[in-house]
């Protein structure tokens, strides 16, 4: 069974790439959580614990991240959870907790960032028009119909998309 986790921290190491030569590009990063707790006698906050995980993305979002994210950065991570049991070169047991991610972004609390779509082909042509469509003509959303909606269900649950 595979877990899915949504995860805030920061960017602990520096990404790296692999996967070049088998044609599925892959990007790793350690993701840190901290747990953070006031000092009540000084009133300064302290780290008391920090959890840390392996991110992975590949194809597309691979690429995205490797332009997008950077050491340091703090980062929402949504993914799939696997925790994983290693022995140690010291013969001791470990325990490594892996994220492969399907969704990532920054965290604007702590600043601001800015979306670029990578344009594409394919279904994701229809998408780009549409979004376009709706920029040019705010509130005229029953125009947008004219692009194919196969396969993306509708928000409203009283749409024929939920009758069928």
């Amino acid at each position: 069974m595979t877990d899915h986790i949504t995860l805030r921290g920061v960017v602990g190491t520096e990404r790296r790439q692999s996967g070049e030569n088998s044609g599925t590009l892959i990007a790793k990063f350690r993701l840190v959580s901290n747990e953070r707790r006031q000092d009540p006698d000084t009133g300064k906050w302290a780290d008391v614990h920090s959890n840390w995980y392996t991110v992975s993305c590949f194809r597309a979002m691979a690429t995205n991240l490797l332009e997008s994210i950077h050491m340091g950065d703090h980062v929402v991570v949504y993914g799939k959870m696997q925790v994983r049991e290693y022995d140690r070169k010291d013969g001791t047991r470990g325990f490594s907790v892996d994220i492969e991610a399907m969704a990532m972004g920054h965290d604007l609390r702590f600043g601001v960032s800015r979306f670029e779509r990578v344009r594409g082909g394919g279904s994701e042509e229809n998408i780009d028009r549409r979004t376009t469509h709706a920029m040019q003509n705010p509130g005229q959303g029953e125009a947008v119909e004219e692009f194919p909606q196969t396969g993306w269900p509708s928000d409203d649950p009283g749409s024929e998309d939920e009758a069928a």
